[in-house]
């Protein structure tokens, strides 16, 4: 017999962005409002869904016009549910440890623990051109990525943080209020040697 946490756990891309990222010439029906965006994650939550993933892009992408950002959209999502868990997207580069862990921790207290983390390490060139954002190789995207969730973690976790990194320091860095336990979740995908 197989434990809750092996469970098989479902999930959905929340359409924050107009035409949800759907490649297709076929006219798109998807709202990327934030009614809309409720409503969805309601019905979601109904249906027995685990999360949902909001996505995190900084210019548009995929002919999509509009985008939300998503730490701030995920919340939205949490306070109009009740046992949905929200994934939002961060990317670093553009958003500092110290500010993504306190982000967080501020929504895991508000919602009782339901917010989580994707950190993305990057892919698109131009959208990091655009925002004045250093671009890195492949591999160093991933190790940056690494470092940050290092940091996200100490942060969470330590009294004192301290990190001497390639990509982010940090001296005697107390962060309060921690998250609640358990500390919130953290994703990251990629197929790659350096993703995995």
């Amino acid at each position: 017999m197989s434990s809750h946490s092996d469970a098989i756990k479902f999930a959905y891309w929340v359409p924050n962005v107009s035409g949800g990222l759907v490649i297709s010439n076929i006219e798109q029906r998807t709202g990327w409002d934030i009614d809309y965006n409720r409503k969805l994650a309601q019905i979601a939550e109904a249906n027995g869904f685990d999360y949902a993933l909001s996505q995190i892009r900084f210019t548009a992408g995929y002919g999509a016009d509009n985008q939300h950002e998503s730490v701030s959209f995920s919340h939205a999502l949490l306070a109009a549910t009740t046992t949905l868990k929200v994934i939002a997207a961060i990317l670093p580069g553009p958003w500092n440890p110290a500010l993504a862990a306190k982000q967080i921790a501020t929504i895991n207290h508000l919602t009782n623990g339901r917010v989580s983390v994707n950190v993305v390490s990057g892919w698109f060139r131009g959208e990091f051109a655009a925002i004045g954002e250093l671009w890195l190789d492949h591999d160093e995207r991933y190790r940056r990525s690494e470092e940050f969730i290092r940091a996200l973690r100490g942060i969470w976790t330590e009294d004192s943080f301290t990190l001497k990194g390639d990509f982010y320091c940090f001296t005697n860095y107390s962060m309060k209020p921690k998250p609640i336990e358990p500390l919130p979740e953290i994703f990251q995908g990629g197929s790659s040697r350096a993703a995995r």
